[in-house]
């Protein structure tokens, strides 16, 4: 174990026997001491002391090569993912200084965005200043119908926060976003040609906007929280534009002549592939943080509103962790170590092997490289819940704005390998689970249930234990945000990962075949329809046909998935456009090397035979909802049944156990299931369950999973979630 990681661990050891899980207090070591700065720091003696004496000796030392190295990857997973990421996406989805408008939730084979969550809409962009100095965000209301703008800077610290949260509106709201050299950044708002703007500024030119809006993603269309309704009021209603465009509309928006981003083209994926996953060569992931760093460099004391009383501090920006009494910019504090990974080619100038290394040196590097990821998901395991918990992960303090320390570096490198970012706290928390309640694995061959108790019956004691997630209410007593429960296949191979997987589409209680299929032609196996009533068509969407599917040689019932990109026509004289396409009862995504199916890839099996009928316009079809989470949304509408005492029990299981409602019901993967898909390969079935919690109730204000801010509700959270129980 390397140095920062070794660290690393020992501090958290401490944390954990002191009884704090995750993290101390902004400014404390274990058990609340305060700590001197760069106590851990690789300015410590020991760490100069090798430094010089390798140096002395001309050629560096393998060794400090290979601990420089490990410790440069812990350091330098976020922005070298920012780099990558935003390269990849706006090769493959929208420009630069663009919105990609998501109008289908995260589901089993679309991209959404990693770890995607399939209980929101997703809007995401790329911003980089130094494309365009100024920008403009034009956003929706936000009292009435919950969304949050993460803003993140290029080394994954939010900086901003713009939604239902901090900016209750009831009426459109523009911000101006401009970079760290904007003669505005120092400005909470500002005047142009007499338009008032709320100013947001980043600390370094490169951006990642990542846009959630709560949506009921099982309800029927005409529901008003549904996605076609939601997708229209809510998710269009964002804007990016340049501020000259925004000037020349009137200081009014323009939006996009068409919400759909182009699907890419076969080149351009293939431009893009290299850059989906980390690098597995240490020079080219040097080389990519290298790039990232030269083109945004750490931020200094002075950036943007650095030096404001955080009182006057607007509500829209973020602090950096641990802020008591001033804003500094979140990303501030990295430069010393940077400058201590210079003898190994790393600075703010880029990354360039050093001239004197032969292959001895170069070799170790690879090994640092290496040795850093594997110190990196020791550290992983070592964040180890337990019964305390439930077997709950709970990561509520150093989670979306990271100290510049070694614990924060940590962290921050966590969250990328677990889904590329998070919300601040106050905005979202994420409890997640991979054992059940006796600490065993997660694994998909088994059969689970999880029971949400009412909050009446927790009583005066905390931490409250398994009552339903406590939220931020309104003046009705409904939540200003949202929960969610949902699973997926975790992968230690894919940085994208975790997957949500196929074997949601096996529950098709929400979907309906309400939408009608107008011809098919027998003798080339092809469907030609309409537009769905909800959701788009294109190559792996899931479909199911209704009654006298029989005739043409389809099951009612089933699940069938689109086989390539349909056919557009569009009739001169109607306008109206049909899709035509071939359909599979299968679709095979790519494994990984950990043997886990690849989310967005593959492709289908053996084509469907079709066989001839006289009345097609009679048969129903629709998109498959897939059921890869369940929560508040539901339960709000009516969805999900309870018990008979008003607990609420969900499933989780291969197939819909005995005596649960479909409605509550969320299959997992199987053996059997993957044994119908890959003959012959053992994937993997293992689990993990994540636990969104969207404007959860202040540790103020008891309970929460938040921590507490003094008296009896001093704890690390005073909030548990029930534990997850192996049936049979």
């Amino acid at each position: 174990m390397y140095p920062l990681i070794r660290r690393v661990a020992t501090l958290l050891a401490d944390l954990r026997v002191e009884g704090r899980r995750v993290g101390a207090r902004p400014g404390e070591g274990p058990g609340g001491r305060r700590r001197r700065p760069g106590a851990f720091g690789l300015e410590a003696l020991e760490g100069r002391a090798l430094m010089a004496a390798t140096q002395a000796a001309g050629v560096m030392n393998p060794a400090v090569i290979k601990d420089l190295a490990a410790e440069a990857y812990v350091w330098g997973l976020a922005p070298e993912f920012a780099q990558r990421f935003s390269t990849y996406n706006t090769i493959v989805g929208a420009p630069i200084n663009a919105l990609k408008y998501g109008t289908d939730p995260a589901a089993w084979n679309n991209s959404g965005t990693n770890a995607g969550d399939s209980s929101v809409l997703y809007v995401n962009g790329f911003l980089d200043f130094k494309e365009s100095p100024a920008l403009v965000l034009t956003v929706p209301p936000s009292r009435d119908h919950y969304y949050v703008v993460n803003y993140l800077d290029s080394y994954l610290n939010t900086i901003g926060s713009i939604g239902t949260r901090t900016t209750p509106s009831d009426e459109p709201t523009s911000y101006l976003l401009v970079g760290p050299d904007s003669p505005v950044a120092k400005h909470r708002e500002v005047t142009i040609r007499g338009f008032r703007y709320r100013v947001m500024a980043s600390d370094t030119d490169l951006n990642w906007m990542l846009i959630r809006v709560g949506a009921n993603t099982l309800a029927d269309a005409s529901a008003p929280d549904s996605v076609t309704n939601v997708t229209e009021d809510v998710v269009q209603r964002f804007a990016l534009n340049t501020l000259r465009q925004f000037q020349r509309n009137g200081h009014q928006p323009v939006y996009p002549a068409d919400f759909a981003t182009p699907a890419p083209t076969p080149e351009e994926e293939i431009e893009a592939r290299p850059l989906q996953d980390t690098p597995t060569e240490a020079v080219r992931f040097f080389q990519q943080l290298g790039t990232s760093i030269r083109r945004n460099p750490i931020p200094s004391r002075l950036s943007g509103l650095s030096g404001s009383s955080l009182r006057r501090l607007p509500s829209w920006v973020v602090p950096q962790y641990g802020a008591k009494a001033r804003y500094l910019a979140p990303s501030y504090g990295q430069r010393g170590i940077l400058r201590s990974f210079a003898p190994i080619g790393l600075s703010r100038a880029g990354f360039r092997i050093p001239r004197n290394w032969g292959h001895e040196q170069l070799q170790a590097l690879q090994e640092g490289f290496e040795a850093g990821q594997q110190g990196l998901n020791r550290f992983i395991e070592g964040i180890s819940p337990d019964s305390s918990t439930n077997y709950w992960t709970i990561l509520n303090t150093i989670i979306g704005t990271y100290p510049s320390n070694e614990v924060g570096y940590a962290f921050r490198s966590v969250i990328v390998l677990n889904g590329g970012s998070a919300n601040i706290p106050a905005d979202a928390v994420y409890p997640s689970l991979n054992t059940d309640q006796e600490g065993a694995p997660l694994d998909g061959n088994n059969t689970y249930s999880i029971t949400f108790t009412p909050p009446e019956s927790a009583g005066p004691a905390l931490p409250a234990v398994g009552i339903l997630p406590p939220l931020v209410e309104d003046g009705q007593g409904d939540p200003r945000g949202f929960w969610s429960i949902s699973l997926y296949q975790p992968d230690p191979s894919e940085v994208a990962a975790p997957f949500i997987s196929q074997a949601s589409l096996l529950n098709t209680h929400y979907s309906k075949a309400d939408s009608s299929v107008l011809a098919i032609d027998a003798s080339a196996d092809t469907l030609t329809v309409r537009a769905p009533s909800r959701g788009s068509l294109a190559a792996s969407t899931p479909l199911i046909f209704g009654p006298g599917a029989e005739t043409y040689g389809l099951t009612p019932g089933a699940v069938y998935f689109v086989a390539d990109a349909p056919v557009e026509t569009t009739d001169p004289a109607t306008r109206e456009t049909t899709y035509a396409f071939q359909i599979s009862s299968q679709w095979l995504q790519e494994l990984s090397p950990a043997n886990v199916p690849i989310q967005d890839s593959g492709g289908p099996g053996a084509i469907v035979d079709l066989q001839p009928g006289s009345r097609a316009e009679t048969l129903g079809f629709g998109v498959v909802k897939p059921v890869s989470q369940l929560g508040s949304e539901q339960l709000s509408a009516g969805q999900l049944a309870l018990n008979a005492d008003g607990s609420l029990t969900l499933w989780f299981g291969p197939t819909l156990p005995e005596g649960a409602p479909a409605s509550n019901w969320i299959p997992t993967p199987s053996t059997a299931y993957f044994d119908g898909l890959y003959p012959g390969e053992t994937v993997s079935t293992a689990l993990q369950v994540i636990l969104r919690m969207y404007y959860p109730t202040p540790g103020d204000a008891p309970p929460s999973i938040l921590p507490g801010e003094g008296g009896a509700s001093s704890l690390p959270e005073s909030y548990i979630p029930p534990g997850l129980v192996q049936i049979g």
